[in-house]
């Protein structure tokens, strides 16, 4: 099961907190699972290739160049999403069947009030399948379109080359799209759906913009930062057979749930199709 969950803090004081809080949050958010399946959080952490869930920062948030403003009584919101079944189901049960009272950022207690995974209830929640992904777009009667347009709504950056990237180009995009897919799914798809992606789509339209964001200290002290873009992407196929478009409209529709890049546990790469 994939599963996307959106959930609803309170704060009931006034506070100022960093501005991004993906790590924050991905720190949280491993103490609840580990207390629903003690194994699974300390799995996830120290497990090697992808993270089989992406956790964002406050999606509502506003910062400035102080830092993320809270507002006492305003409601934040924040999502966590599971690739894995294990992941999923561990994700339903702490966060939609038993949920917390409390939710701790960056040393600061929220009042945990509300978690959804419906789609109807917000725009960043759904639950699928890969095996739902796949029939909604192979086996639909009318014509697959040839663009996709892709809001990055979290700071989006890709590792090419040992460098980093912060323009998510065609190539970079689906090819993220097309590894995460093929960690997590028991379908694999064909190495030439990358190369699809690199070679006959192009972007038709852009709205986007650079912004840092912290990263752990370096081993001399210092403090680091990563830049990423934000904001959103058309991508449009040159050409193409009817598998082709389907399979890229299928891994647009993917994003919501798998992310894209660079440090999507922690915050990063936080996607999802607007069309």
């Amino acid at each position: 099961m994939l599963i996307s969950i959106v959930y609803t803090l309170q704060s009931t004081t006034d506070t100022l907190l960093p501005p991004e809080l993906g790590r924050a949050n991905y720190a949280e958010m491993l103490g609840h699972l580990n207390r629903v399946d003690a194994a699974l959080g300390s799995a996830i952490h120290d497990g090697d290739g992808p993270k089989p869930l992406t956790c964002s920062g406050i999606l509502n948030g506003k910062a400035n160049r102080e830092g993320l403003p809270i507002h006492a009584g305003e409601p934040y919101y924040l999502r966590v999403t599971g690739l894995r079944p294990e992941v999923s189901a561990a994700l339903v049960r702490c966060l939609l069947e038993s949920p917390p009272t409390s939710w701790h950022l960056h040393g600061h207690t929220f009042d945990f009030v509300h978690a959804t995974a419906e789609a109807q209830a917000h725009g960043w929640a759904g639950r699928s399948t890969f095996e739902g992904l796949a029939a909604a777009r192979m086996l639909a009667a009318e014509q697959p379109p040839r663009r996709a347009t892709l809001d990055f709504a979290s700071p989006t950056a890709f590792k090419s080359g040992g460098i980093t990237v912060a323009i998510p180009t065609p190539d970079l995009v689906f090819g993220s799209l097309v590894d995460r897919w093929n960690a997590f799914s028991p379908v694999v798809l064909s190495p030439e759906v990358r190369r699809f992606g690199a070679e006959k789509v192009v972007v038709s339209r852009y709205k986007l913009e650079s912004r840092p964001v912290a990263q752990k200290s370096s081993a001399q002290g210092q403090n680091a930062l990563r830049i990423g873009g934000v904001g959103s992407v058309t991508y449009s196929a040159l050409g193409g057979d009817r598998y082709w478009l389907s399979t890229l409209q299928m891994l647009a529709d993917f994003a919501l749930y798998s992310g894209v890049g660079v440090q999507t546990a922690n915050g990063m790469g936080q996607t999802r199709r607007l069309d």
